[in-house]
């Protein structure tokens, strides 16, 4: 990796397009993730439903539930089968078992129950489907000092406004009563008619039906034909005529029993203050945005509270987005908290501009992170559990980019060269920082294996933490080198250990203006004789200086080489003017002689 890293030195641009790359990956990805309390679970149970009208728990128990068990028994991916059985209802859980996949194991259940030929003639067809944990985004709440029949029209119009809502995907309820028209009948009054229960069902059901009759073909088009006499209301109820009697005169349904417009009787009482109410759960789908379906609900709700009549409210209680909204900003004051500690910190010890870039690692990690945790193939959320997360890790973000800062920084003060005393300062804390990384990451990795519903939802703190880690060791290694090979400071302080003096304080000046790279500096500073080379400075062959290149007032090219061993102690003569192109004169001395 050392030559990577080299490579990003010497080139800042890359350096500098790399870190532009994921800043704009990762803001891009903060407008667009979606946001939801607890992550979703992922479903594990099939469960299976089955309706036996009027029938006492023992029939559903034999007739159904049993049946449904023996079906699935030895299949393929159960881990365990669970059962209930109440009067007219059947309910059996299927759970499956680690690494077996679910939709297969549907399949199966599907297939099994299908084949089961015994079931009583009068039960419905069972209901197999994905037990899915749903979570809560709100609570709505309808309710106040009003009958039960306003309550419920008003949590109908509002349930159906809600679904209504591009935001909004599932909505359950609780309190929420079917409609139903009951017909009860006086004491004596069909035995006076000489009438009998089935007799005057057999009325209702002929006065009140819906049927197609097929249609006519004409030159103008098709004209249906249909005798639609579906009763609906009371009113309807009422007018059905039961009795046809010799006079003319006819008894109708209204006059002999008493009709009453209703709800279905249920065995729960839902009150909310005190008062009767009726309540909804918004629920969070699989890709809706926690935030955007709050704000949704909030403006539906707004709307009907304009239009409900005096004694009726209607309250929102128990949001998600209140807490995920303190989460999320404690992360981000946690996150500004952290960066200016780190600047100011470093800035105090060491340099203002190696701790700026220092701390730019906080935020080009977690972009990188963000922006590979919201791909498809990875697809987190923000949620309570990778917040918490990118909490844990603000703390360990910049601790292998300080130490390559400080690194560097040091190098800096005994190499000349910025350039490479950077890339030996990287090259020293290389090996410390990658396993630095690579040990912490290894502590979160197994949070990643555990294959269960749970484990799985609480991963994704593992992962955040593991992403935040690598981008953090990327950028220590690829982009904050190239930002400290290329700030001032630090660079030719005191004397090096291979010296060529440039004696002096005017000519040094000139040479240090003319080859920045040099790390020549005033006032008789020793530099080696590489250092010049690199630099383009005058080059010494045998007892001459030879020049060579072009003439220009900036740069002058000399021969790649210097002849003998030792160090050389250099001495400019060139003439100071402005107009200069290239040296005139060289004096070479050995080292210790005059």
């Amino acid at each position: 990796m050392t030559w990577l890293t080299n490579w990003f030195i010497r080139n800042p641009v890359a350096a500098n397009l790399l870190m532009v790359f994921i800043l704009v990956a990762g803001v891009t990805s903060l407008m667009t993730v979606r946001i939801e309390g607890f992550p979703k679970v992922p479903a594990d149970t099939i469960t299976v439903v089955t309706a036996f009208p009027n029938a006492y728990t023992a029939q559903v128990d034999e007739q159904i539930t049993r049946k449904i068990e023996k079906a699935v028994e030895g299949l393929e991916g159960v881990k365990a089968v669970h059962s209930t059985s109440t009067p007219g209802l059947s309910f059996v859980s299927i759970q499956k078992t680690n690494g077996h996949k679910l939709q297969k194991l549907l399949d199966d259940v599907r297939l099994k129950i299908d084949g089961v030929y015994d079931f009583p003639k009068d039960v419905r067809r069972p209901v197999i489907e994905t037990n899915n944990f749903d979570v809560p985004a709100l609570y709505i709440q309808v309710f106040g000092d009003s009958d039960l029949k306003t309550l419920q029209k008003i949590a109908r119009r509002l349930r159906a406004d809600l679904l209504g809502s591009s935001e909004i995907s599932r909505v359950k309820n609780w309190g929420l009563q079917d409609q139903e028209i009951s017909i009860e009948f006086k004491p004596g009054t069909l035995e006076r008619l000489n009438l009998t229960i089935e007799d005057v069902m057999a009325r209702i059901r002929e006065s009140s039906l819906y049927f197609q009759g097929g249609s006519l073909k004409t030159d103008g088009g098709y004209i249906s034909l249909r005798a639609d006499n579906q009763a609906y209301t009371l009113r309807d109820y009422q007018e059905i005529p039961i009795v046809q009697w010799a006079d003319g005169t006819t008894t109708r349904l209204g006059e002999i029993a008493v009709i009453t417009d209703g709800f279905e009787e249920v065995d729960i009482q839902t009150r909310f203050n005190g008062t009767a109410s009726v309540g909804m759960e918004v629920l969070i789908g699989r890709k809706d945005n926690l935030l955007d379906v709050s704000d949704s609900a909030a403006e539906i709700v707004a709307g009907a509270e304009k239009s409900l009549p005096t004694g009726v409210e209607i309250a929102i209680w128990g949001s998600s987005r209140d807490y995920i909204s303190d989460r999320l900003e404690l992360l981000s004051n946690s996150a500004i908290q952290g960066l200016f500690l780190v600047v100011i910190l470093l800035a105090l010890f060491l340099n203002l501009k190696l701790a700026f870039w220092v701390a730019m690692g906080i935020p080009i990690s977690m972009a990188g992170a963000l922006a590979v945790s919201t791909t498809g193939w990875v697809d987190y959320s923000l949620n309570d559990v990778t917040t918490f997360g990118l909490i844990i890790v603000l703390g360990i973000l910049v601790d292998d980019a300080v130490v390559v800062g400080e690194s560097v920084h040091g190098q800096r003060k005994r190499n000349e060269d910025p350039i490479r005393g950077t890339e030996v300062g990287v090259e020293r804390v290389s090996m410390a920082t990658v396993f630095g990384v690579l040990t912490t990451t290894a502590a979160f990795f197994p949070m990643l294996l555990i294959d269960s519903p749970l484990g799985k939802a609480l991963s994704g703190f593992a992962g955040v933490v593991i992403f935040c880690l690598l981008f953090s060791l990327l950028e220590s290694k690829l982009i904050l080198p190239a930002h400290l090979a290329h700030i001032s400071g630090n660079v030719c302080k005191g004397k090096s250990a291979d010296p060529v003096l440039a004696h002096g304080s005017r000519g040094g000046s000139r040479w240090a203006h003319r080859f920045p790279g040099s790390g020549l500096c005033t006032g008789s500073a020793l530099v080696p004789v590489a250092s010049l080379q690199r630099a383009g400075a005058v080059c010494c062959h045998g007892n001459a200086c030879s020049r060579t290149g072009r003439k220009r007032a900036d740069q002058i090219l000399v021969l790649s080489r210097c002849a003998g061993p030792g160090d050389l102690r250099v001495a400019h003569n060139g003439p100071a003017g402005a107009g200069s192109t290239h040296a005139q004169e060289c004096r070479i001395h050995r080292k210790g002689s005059s």
